[in-house]
């Protein structure tokens, strides 16, 4: 039977020593031996190691389950559940470097051991940044989405890729200097090579002043419908090397922003307005007044429609076309986008259709009239007679019309 009393007694003076000196005095002989290392401190490696991977695992899922929790107590979807899985790596090298430190690694050991945990820490607290520089942009989203103005829908996303590009450079040197890398020198070399850099990366910096152009002269907005060259289609994203324009045929397209600084720019989307011209052909059989009782009651259905402008339009009978009357319609719409400017477009043509169904008022169609040939006694009138009969006829007819819309609108007068 073994007894307790069979293991070396440890007393107050060894527990006050580190744990490498008193620990193999009453651990078996075999754990004892070496191989690089004692058996017991490969065996005590692993337990450690594996004990860092358990804390993490642990404290990652209580943070996910916390995420998870807020999430749906808050009703927020775009957050990833493991936004604070840095903590747990965090928290694994801190472990690891407390309790490796106990067990009497060689001086090689423990500097391969520190550059391990360096790294560790340097990684997991970069990563940890930029995902705060992630829920940083999902607040300031959320902010910017309850604002009329839509530059901080541009100026958002460009500022959290700032910042992502700072905390990555500011990590990388920060985790070379924990390595002992001579940050100065590596310095001076980006320094001597910069006018290379600069000449390869010609496309690169035009880029860059293109998206600050977009950026502080604004020509368009997210969301805006533009035309750039042979391109249209909605702002999607404006980064800081190219802007990604949604077609409307669904096809995504990235401009280089270089090209944005030296070409036309048509915003469709800034337009207060939205204008429609187009011209109504009646037949040739129409009226007078019916043609100014149509005009008159399509000014009165831009009156009444909410979203027409109502101080600049044109409803006026304008041409005599090969086989209609034309009636131009020049009006506007006061619609924030183009599914609205649709839906009233819509409504404003079927209003029309109605009223001239109300008065009886055809639309005409491409036709052509046959004239049948006289006969030889309505012929037999020489040309002379006739000419000057229908010239009479003309002036009569010319002067009685202008007389009677000349007493007419005197009668209207006050």
């Amino acid at each position: 039977m073994v007894l307790l009393s069979d293991f070396p007694q440890i007393t107050v003076a060894d527990a006050s020593l580190p744990l490498q000196q008193y620990l193999p005095s009453w651990l078996p002989e075999l754990l004892a031996q070496q191989f690089i290392l004692a058996y017991w401190q490969w065996i005590a490696i692993f337990i450690i190691v594996l004990l860092g991977f358990i804390v993490d695992k642990w404290l990652t899922w209580i943070l996910t389950s916390h995420i998870r929790r807020w999430k749906k107590k808050q009703s927020v979807s775009n957050i990833d559940d493991g936004i604070l899985r840095p903590v747990g790596i965090t928290a694994m090298a801190i472990v690891w470097w407390g309790l490796l430190g106990l067990i009497g690694l060689p001086a090689t050991g423990q500097q391969i051991l520190a550059a391990v945990v360096q790294l560790l820490v340097s990684v997991s607290l970069i990563w940890g940044i930029y995902r705060i520089v992630d829920i940083f942009h999902l607040f300031l989203m959320e902010k910017a989405k309850r604002t009329a103005n839509r530059f901080d829908d541009l100026l958002v996303p460009m500022l959290t890729k700032s910042l992502k590009a700072f905390v990555i450079i500011i990590g990388i040197i920060f985790a070379a200097d924990n390595l002992n890398i001579d940050v100065s020198s590596l310095l001076a070399g980006l320094g001597l090579g910069g006018l290379a850099f600069a000449l390869a990366a010609k496309d690169l910096l035009g880029n860059f002043f293109g998206s600050l152009t977009v950026l502080l002269d604004r020509p368009f907005q997210i969301g805006d419908w533009v035309l750039i060259d042979d391109v249209e289609g909605m702002v999607e994203t404006v980064g800081f090397r190219s802007t990604r324009i949604r077609t409307f045929y669904n096809s995504l397209i990235t401009l280089p922003n270089a090209t944005l600084t030296n070409t036309k720019i048509d915003n469709m989307g800034a337009r207060r307005y939205r204008r429609m011209k187009t011209q109504l052909g009646l037949t040739y059989d129409t009226s007078p007044e019916k043609i100014e009782a149509f005009c008159e009651g399509i000014r009165t259905l831009v009156s009444l429609h909410p979203y027409m402008r109502k101080d600049y339009y044109q409803i006026f009978f304008n041409e005599y076309n090969a086989s209609s009357l034309g009636i131009l319609v020049y009006v506007f719409w006061e619609t924030p986008d183009w599914n609205m400017e649709l839906r009233e477009r819509h409504r404003f043509l079927l209003d029309i259709l109605r009223l001239a169904k109300k008065l009886q008022v055809e639309f005409a169609y491409p036709t052509q009239t046959l004239y049948l040939k006289q006969s030889a006694a309505e012929m037999a009138m020489t040309d002379d007679v006739a000419l000057n009969m229908t010239n009479g006829l003309g002036k009569q007819f010319a002067t009685d019309i202008v007389d009677n819309q000349h007493q007419a609108d005197t009668s209207r007068l006050p």
